[in-house]
């Protein structure tokens, strides 16, 4: 990252504009210059000398520069000039967004929802144990199956452009005009990068993708914007090289942007339509009085560059709150985090404190998904917690582990800010079996069924290590509070073990249980067990079942070098080996992808003209959501399912 000043997600687009076209053709090749630049702030303003007769200069507005005429230079073609052209493709870009501040109650998309702890920790679990191809799915028919026709139905639905949209209800969503413009706009600019692919796409399509971010915001559409957001700061990645490029995740980014756009221009979404535009800022609303005990603390460090805790609460009748204190920076800042005081009223407890003992609220506030919010209103006092198996705490391991992983897989499919808080997590009573490669696997009795063996991963170094202390005790008796991994059966990330007195001894000051993430285990903490080695499950550096592997290669290289690379890609034999599985629908997928990319218009010369049309970009959308669904719905098929080890 440059030390130029960041900028706004309209103002690339607005600057490139003024360009001559000579000159945005060399604004790719020019980027490097502005690591020579010396840039210097003076409050809202930042001036940097790029030789004797040039200067840049930037009137900032909360340090952000947030339009065109607040950048100037000195040179004799401003501002049609090369210099305000690297100044901006160079820099940051970032959206004016609202953190906690002192009364509490605000959140803005993008910075709580953008940690959610399933994509907490850039180094997370994604290296640990994942499944393998599910039994029924490797072989045999759709029928025999029952994934495949799940997820062609899924797939049909979620991308339909033949059949007629179902009369207007309460739940459609209508856009207004300047909606359906800012969609049409964003789902133009995604295309482009498509066709472009990441290794195509420079500065001037980068631009242009961040304006229709900005149209999006402009007309309420947050959700969409949020995601457009990550696939241009993805794009920046791919072109310098940068470690944090993930093709996967773009792939997946893309996808969603697409399809969310589709759905918006059609009105064809069974999703509510506060789902599909998301949320600029929460709500808050009035709760009353509650009286709340602590479950967890969790340490949340996020790729997007937000870090610190999440603590875990449970009210009277067992429903989930959560206290977030979540902010821009590193790993450095869980600690702080835990450390610092709760901002909900004044009750003097830290997060770590607050995960042990108890609060009582009165005139408390919370958004829809459980935030509580810390209105100057809301007032605070600490009292008693309880233990994991004292009511009502004890109630959360009372669901059956099947009724469990299904609420699970439900909440992971709705947006950040309408999930409700803890829908995502999984209470286990179980018993520890041994260390299964890097994972904790134990093995959770079931009253219906065989005992379910279920692998415990770790995020960030902490949790990971003081999984491998409890991987090292075979027999240990656990009650555990994880979170389900929507794509890796059988797999989960453990937040907070608790175990029986007599086999795990903890000191006083954890009081009954172990924040992963944040405290310390010691082998002289446990009492008893063995060492025990296990095979991991396997196909465990796999996320997506074998036979997908042709259409999601397909998917992924299409995502970096563009329709290009589809056009060439050999895919008539993976076609028929997918037939051979009973994946016929899959196969005509790809072969449908493999056309729409050959399919391009060319003038009396042969040579390519202008794209135009949505066979091409429907083609992979149909694909990429087909192999989302494929994934989740094969990852709940064998969730419970004893692990394949061979």
């Amino acid at each position: 990252m440059t030390g130029l000043p960041a900028v706004a997600p309209a103002v690339p687009a607005d600057v490139l504009d003024a360009l001559p076209p000579r000159l945005r053709r060399r604004v790719d090749t020019a980027l490097s210059r502005a690591a020579e630049w010396a840039v210097t702030r003076d409050g809202d303003t930042a001036r940097a000398e790029l030789d004797e007769d040039t200067a840049l200069g930037w009137t900032l507005r909360g340090g952000v520069l947030a339009t065109a005429d607040d950048l100037t230079c000195s040179c004799l073609l401003a501002p049609r000039c090369l210099h305000r052209g690297i100044a901006v493709a160079a820099a940051e870009v970032v959206e004016v967004a609202e953190v906690l501040d002192g009364t509490g109650e605000s959140g803005d998309a993008e910075i709580p929802d953008g940690v959610s702890a399933v994509e907490a920790s850039a180094d997370g679990a994604a290296g640990t144990a994942e499944p393998g191809m599910p039994a029924g799915i490797a072989a045999g028919s759709i029928e025999t199956s029952g994934v495949a026709a799940e997820t062609a139905s899924a797939a049909r639905s979620a991308v339909d452009t033949s059949s007629t949209p179902a009369p207007p209800s309460a739940a459609s969503l209508r856009t207004r005009d300047q909606e359906h413009a800012a969609v049409t706009a964003l789902w133009d600019a995604g295309v482009t990068v498509l066709r472009s692919g990441a290794t195509g796409s420079g500065t001037v399509v980068r631009a242009e993708l961040l304006r229709a971010v900005h149209t999006a915001r402009l007309a309420g559409l947050h959700r969409a914007a949020a995601t457009g957001l990550r696939i241009a700061a993805a794009l920046v990645w791919a072109r310098t090289g940068d470690s944090s490029f993930d093709r996967a995740q773009l792939t997946a980014e893309l996808v969603d942007l697409l399809l969310l756009c589709h759905d918006l221009r059609s009105g064809t979404a069974v999703a509510d339509a506060a789902e599909l535009r998301g949320t600029a800022r929460r709500e808050y609303r009035p709760v009353g009085t509650l009286r709340l005990f602590g479950l967890c603390t969790e340490a949340v460090v996020a790729a997007s560059g937000y870090a610190g805790v999440v603590t875990h609460l449970v009210d009277e009748t067992g429903v989930l709150w959560t206290v977030p204190a979540i902010l821009p920076g590193g790993v450095e800042r869980v600690t702080a985090a835990a450390n610092g005081p709760v901002a909900v009223g004044e009750s003097g407890l830290s997060h770590r404190e607050l995960g042990r003992a108890g609060l009582l609220l009165s005139g408390g506030t919370a958004s829809p998904d459980h935030r509580l919010g810390a209105g100057q209103a809301v007032r605070a006092v600490a009292s008693a917690g309880g233990a994991w198996t004292d009511a009502p705490l004890s109630g959360l391991w009372a669901t059956p582990l099947a009724d469990q992983t299904a609420r699970a897989f439900s909440a992971i499919t709705r947006p950040e800010t309408h999930r409700p808080a803890g829908g995502d997590l999984l209470f286990l009573d179980c018993v520890t079996l041994g260390a299964a490669g890097d994972a904790l696997r134990v093995s959770s009795a079931q009253p219906d069924g065989p005992d379910v063996q279920i692998d415990l991963v770790g995020e960030g170094d902490r949790a990971r290590e003081n999984l491998r202390v409890l991987s090292d005790a075979a027999g240990l008796r656990l009650r555990v509070v994880a979170r389900l991994l929507p794509d890796r059966a059988g797999t989960a990330v453990a937040l907070a073990v608790a175990g029986e007195p007599e086999e795990l001894t903890l000191p006083a000051a954890y009081a009954h249980h172990v924040d992963l993430g944040l405290d310390r285990l010691q082998h002289s903490h446990v009492v008893g067990g063995r060492p025990v080695r296990l095979p991991p499950r396997a196909g465990g550096g796999d996320r997506t079942p074998s036979p997908m592997h042709a259409v999601e290669s397909t998917l992924h290289r299409v995502t970096l070098g563009g329709r290009a690379v589809g056009a060439v890609a050999a895919t008539d034999r993976a076609a028929a080996s997918l037939r051979r599985t009973g994946l016929a629908t899959a196969a005509g997928l790809l072969a449908d992808l493999a056309a729409a990319s050959r399919d391009r218009e060319r003038d009396a010369f042969g040579r390519v003209v202008r794209e135009a049309g949505d066979d091409f970009p429907l083609a992979w959308l149909r694909a990429g959501v087909y192999v989302r669904e494929f994934v989740h719905a094969s990852a709940r098929r064998a969730w419970l399912q004893p692990p394949d080890t061979h």
